[in-house]
């Protein structure tokens, strides 16, 4: 078939287990979607098309070796790859690193069958500060932080599924500005090694698809868990519980219509919508984030800032002097803040099956900066599941999108909730 590649995973999987597609014809198609659009979108650092499809072709040849069987999936180059070149979006200092180890995302992608097909672009060292990728809706806005290059290749239909990273908000932004379907699980669901460090309390891999259905099959060949099932029905009534932050009256107006539209359209589609007031403790998460990351993050840099300090940029630079001069009892302040609020998020919730927050401020800001994270930051100490919607366009005509938060160790309900949300929406288009 042509055009291969706008399948969705579920499909493009369903097709090649049943012979109705190969998976050589799949990334081909992907691939020439890449070379038409790359030039442009600019969201791969490393691709290998020959190797791609020879794996393709093996995998045609061999029997199903597990749910992911012949697709490509693009990885974020923070995330090692034993055959591919790992620089962490830094050529200069890290050119001809080749890891001898996959991150164990990456292995676990392998062992179900995945053909990773290249390493998406970041910006450098995965920092906030702008990469080459570009937004797929318009080039000359970002696709966001550093899993831009992995959200950009989603949405641009170069592959069906791709694996970022968040420390902040690095899957969170790309996915609102992109307009897919970004999800960070409970935190350590997946262990963090063979990976580029940046603040160990938050770092976590996380999925970028088109649909909640890719994310919840993406999730099950990932765990391995049965409770990840792409064709269950959510029974009973849904209550969405409506939080809107401090950061509400610093979002322009469109965002806050955008947000108050899509309450109409949840209500109007069955679910129950509450107001919900948390005590004044979690608005001081930002802080404890920005405390903890900035602490963690310049012990992880160390190496970099004794070595090649000259080669960082001055942003960088400075944001790790400014965590080498935390005090330690200032950052072991933060961390039993996180942990109180993590404790008792569960109980603050009562009442409600997630919260629902805007996606971003607004839409993607043009390529000179990568968004903010308001909205975002205040969510990832928190340690539970986030699943990133789009629910519709700003006045230029970008994605605009809500933040569904659950509650830690429940992400395959959370994404049934999350899939019915999608659904409610879709259908009120």
């Amino acid at each position: 078939m042509d055009n291969a590649n706008k399948l969705s995973a579920c499909e493009a999987a369903a097709r090649i287990a049943s012979g109705d597609l190969t998976s050589e014809a799949l990334v081909r198609d992907c691939l020439a979607r890449i070379e038409a659009r790359e030039p442009a979108i600019q969201a791969w650092e490393y691709l290998d098309p020959d190797a791609a499809l020879e794996q393709a072709r093996r995998c045609d040849r061999t029997p199903r070796s597990g749910p992911f069987h012949g697709l490509p999936v693009g990885v974020k180059d923070v995330l090692d790859t034993a055959d591919m070149p790992t620089i962490w979006g830094d050529e200069a200092t890290f050119g001809g690193r080749r890891p001898k180890r996959n991150a164990p995302v990456v292995q676990r992608l392998r062992e179900e069958g995945a053909i990773v097909l290249g390493k998406t672009a970041i910006s450098r060292f995965g920092f906030w500060f702008p990469g080459k990728a570009r937004n797929p809706h318009n080039p000359e806005h970002t696709p966001g932080s550093s899993s831009s290059g992995s959200a950009a290749v989603v949405a641009d239909f170069m592959c069906p599924l791709a694996i970022g990273t968040q420390t902040a908000g690095s899957i969170m932004r790309p996915a609102a500005f992109c307009g897919i379907v970004g999800m960070i699980p409970t935190h350590g669901w997946m262990p963090w090694r063979n990976s580029r460090n940046y603040a160990e309390s938050f770092d976590i891999v996380g999925g970028l698809t088109r649909s909640v259905a890719d994310m919840i099959f993406l999730m099950r060949g990932l765990t391995g868990k049965s409770d990840y099932d792409p064709d269950a029905m959510l029974e009973g009534e849904l209550t969405v519980g409506l939080y809107r932050t401090t950061d509400w009256e610093k979002a322009p107006q469109y965002t806050r219509d955008s947000y108050e539209d899509t309450v109409k359209r949840l209500a109007e589609g069955g679910c129950v919508v509450r107001e919900v007031a948390l005590p004044e403790t979690y608005e001081k998460l930002v802080e404890t984030l920005e405390t903890i990351g900035n602490y963690e993050c310049a012990r992880s840099f160390e190496w970099e800032m004794a070595h090649h300090r000259d080669l960082i940029d001055p942003g960088i630079a400075e944001l790790l002097d400014a965590g080498w001069a935390l005090p330690r009892a200032e950052y072991l302040a933060a961390q039993a803040h996180a942990e109180e609020c993590r404790r008792r998020f569960a109980a603050d919730i009562e009442g409600v099956d997630l919260l629902m927050v805007p996606g971003a401020l607004g839409e993607a800001p043009e390529v000179t900066s990568t968004g903010h994270n308001q909205f975002i930051g205040m969510w990832t100490p928190l340690h539970g599941p986030n699943v990133s919607l789009r629910v519709g366009a700003g006045p230029t005509g970008l994605p605009l999108g809500v933040q569904l938060i659950g509650r830690r160790g429940d992400d395959a309900a959370h994404l049934l909730r999350a899939r019915r949300i999608e659904e409610i929406l879709a259908s009120s288009m």
